[in-house]
């Protein structure tokens, strides 16, 4: 049983996450997650809070109570990715690489569900370890180290839900809900940093995925949101 970074498990049904450590998550336990870091002080050089690919709706505080409207859903990995008109992704590449998440509350939630997506999908691990990870000494600790290995596919998981638990305009914290294919639920926190003009996740300095897994016995009290 994989231990030390990312999500401890048992079962059948494998993703990749965010570092691309492979979790098996069909009856789960999830390993308790570190304590996320508190948010450092921004660089305006660094991060002007200008969008990366220009998507002009700016919100630094507040929270999300209903589902996205006119959500359109793709496959990405093993999980359906949503895209949400002003919110996100605003680019989607060749490779099926997504990213550039309006900085917005919403915004936020969008992007937690298609790092999570992304998280799934092998081909572009390495691009997502570069490019979709919080810049500083975790992003550095996570490059430093030869990359994960994992399945190339796996049984699909559902996004059923999700509940935005922190927003502070800089730092996001997001609570996914998902099902399985044997229909069990999953909560999956996928915490985020407003970085280099998009959301990315943020990891511990020492490179440790900060997400963590655990099951859940209903949709209480999430907001419902799913591809279906």
């Amino acid at each position: 049983m994989p231990t030390g970074r990312g999500w401890l498990a048992a079962g059948v049904v494998a993703v990749i996450v965010a570092l691309g450590v492979v979790l098996s998550i069909t009856g789960v336990f999830g390993g308790d997650p570190q304590t996320p870091p508190a948010a450092a002080a921004p660089s305006p050089a660094a991060d002007p809070g200008v969008s990366v690919c220009g998507l002009t709706d700016v919100t630094l505080s507040g929270t999300v109570d209903q589902a996205p409207t006119d959500t359109q859903w793709a496959l990405v990995g093993t999980i359906a990715a949503p895209s949400v008109p002003g919110q996100g992704p605003g680019r989607i590449d060749d490779d099926g690489f997504r990213s550039c998440f309006a900085h917005t509350p919403t915004g936020a939630v969008v992007a937690a569900a298609n790092l999570a997506a992304l998280g799934s999908y092998p081909p572009v691990r390495t691009r997502f370890n570069e490019q979709a990870l919080a810049p500083g000494p975790g992003r550095d600790a996570v490059l430093a180290k030869p990359a994960a290995q994992g399945a190339s596919d796996g049984p699909r998981l559902e996004l059923v839900g999700f509940q935005l638990l922190r927003y502070t305009g800089q730092q996001a914290d997001v609570d996914l809900a998902l099902r399985t294919s044997t229909g069990s639920l999953l909560a999956a926190t996928v915490y985020l940093a407003w970085a280099e003009g998009d959301w990315k996740a943020r990891v511990a300095d020492d490179g440790s995925d900060l997400s963590s897994v655990s099951p859940i016995s209903d949709l209480d009290p999430y907001i419902p949101w799913s591809a279906e």
